[in-house]
């Protein structure tokens, strides 16, 4: 017989685990530094006014860090869906955001995001010697 004190260490332990391994790439997944470089963003801010400039991506501990030229823009982290290997989300300013990465044909990575605030871009890899200086 399982005694009621001993699913809930098991429960609390596998609860643990997650939290753990969420900010972790899921396996077949590209690392953090895959994402590394600069991007054009197009889309629109959570007030809904255009957004046409230029961000880049870091690694960030587990994740990643998207800035602009006026600072931090988004922390994103893997997950946390474990089925769903294309997921970042984190926090846009006081907005959770969700971004789904694919690549394109040179195998760089496209990142669709979409926050809580409305919020809604796309960000497009810029080839070496294409970023534009702040």
């Amino acid at each position: 017989m399982i005694r009621p004190g001993a699913i809930a260490l098991v429960l609390v332990a596998l609860t643990v685990q997650v939290s753990a391994e969420q900010a972790l790439a899921k396996p077949g997944t590209p690392g953090a530094a895959y994402f590394a470089r600069s991007y054009d963003r197009v889309g629109r801010d959570g007030a809904g006014a255009l957004l046409n400039d230029q961000v880049t991506i870091a690694p960030f501990g587990d994740g990643l860090e998207i800035a602009a030229c006026a600072g931090r823009d988004s922390v994103l982290s893997f997950g946390p869906a474990f089925e769903i290997v294309n997921l970042l989300s984190g926090q846009r300013g006081p907005a959770q955001i969700a971004c789904l990465f694919h690549n394109n044909g040179y195998s760089r990575p496209i990142l669709t995001c979409q926050a809580e605030d409305g919020a809604a871009f796309t960000l497009w890899p810029l080839d070496e010697g294409q970023e534009t200086p702040c």
